[in-house]
């Protein structure tokens, strides 16, 4: 319950946001907060103080549940609305595939290092990510200093905003 009210909590907070502030930076800071909880969390489990692991676990929901509406105000300005379905799709697919490939991993990891491994691994793997993604991706192509001339213009004249 604590991920599901948490994560609901800040949808629309997520999208005002990520329209103010920029949705790359709001994404890659709730990430980097996320990823700090992940490595949190076996200190707190260790406390045998529950209400500590529910109170993580809230904050990782609300930090999560600004990712997808600000990630949209990032689509907002970088996709065409005739290549924004696709780009989309494809981009929110690596979620349904991480249910995939994570089930397998945290297992392995979890029979072979112990438990928490899988808190410090997704913990520092989260953190290294949100570095690459606060360095790399930027909110407006004007922001890109490695855009093309020729696709910085396809891009100012197809987007309907921003």
């Amino acid at each position: 319950r604590a991920t599901s009210f948490g994560y609901v909590a800040t949808q629309i907070l997520g999208g005002w946001l990520g329209a103010c502030l920029g949705g790359s930076r709001v994404f890659g800071v709730a990430m980097a907060f996320s990823a700090l909880f992940s490595l949190a969390t076996p200190f707190l489990a260790n406390t045998s103080v529950a209400n500590l692991l529910i109170a993580v676990t809230f904050m990782v929901a609300l930090f999560e549940g600004v990712t997808y509406p600000s990630i949209i105000a990032v689509w907002s300005r970088w996709a065409p609305p005739q290549e924004r379905a696709r780009l989309v799709t494809i981009a929110f697919s690596g979620g349904l595939f991480s249910f995939v490939v994570n089930d397998p991993v945290v297992r392995f990891i979890a029979s072979t290092l112990g438990w928490s491994y899988i808190f410090y691994i997704t913990g520092i793997v989260g953190l290294i990510w949100c570095a690459v993604w606060l360095t790399v991706v930027k909110d407006k192509p004007e922001d890109d200093p490695h855009i093309s001339t020729e696709e910085l213009k396809y891009l100012r004249d197809n987007l309907d905003c921003g």
